[in-house]
């Protein structure tokens, strides 16, 4: 089970990373035609600088959008292949510690007649 995390993990970072890029390949691309644009004299400074910010925003926007359905998928994915989550984890973890404060409060048998399940 620790290889299908291992190659789940890898297949997200991948399709992450490479939303990533895209994004930034797109942002550079707007950035270099905004500055033509202005050397040419079809956009002034001010508005080259308004368009690469904007530019800009809407990759951090696109950024936290891709990051938020990564997310999603990884643990619809995760779900899917019998994955336990940190929540399933600390979960069971709370569950063990209240079993075994009433463990303790059992009083033990001196006998095995005195048991009583």
């Amino acid at each position: 089970m620790a290889e299908e995390r291992t190659d789940v993990a890898g297949l997200v970072e991948r399709a992450f990373l490479m939303g990533l890029g895209v994004m930034e390949m797109t942002r550079d691309r707007v950035n270099n035609l905004s500055k033509e644009l202005e050397e040419r004299g079809k956009m002034s400074d001010s508005e080259a600088k308004k368009v690469a910010d904007r530019i800009s925003e809407m990759a951090a926007e696109q950024q936290e959008s891709v990051r938020t359905t990564v997310d999603k998928e990884s643990d619809k994915l995760l779900h899917a292949t019998g994955v336990a989550t940190k929540e399933d984890v600390e979960a069971l973890r709370e569950e063990i510690a209240e079993l075994k404060a009433l463990i303790a409060q059992r009083p033990v048998p001196e006998t095995d007649e005195e048991y009583t399940p």
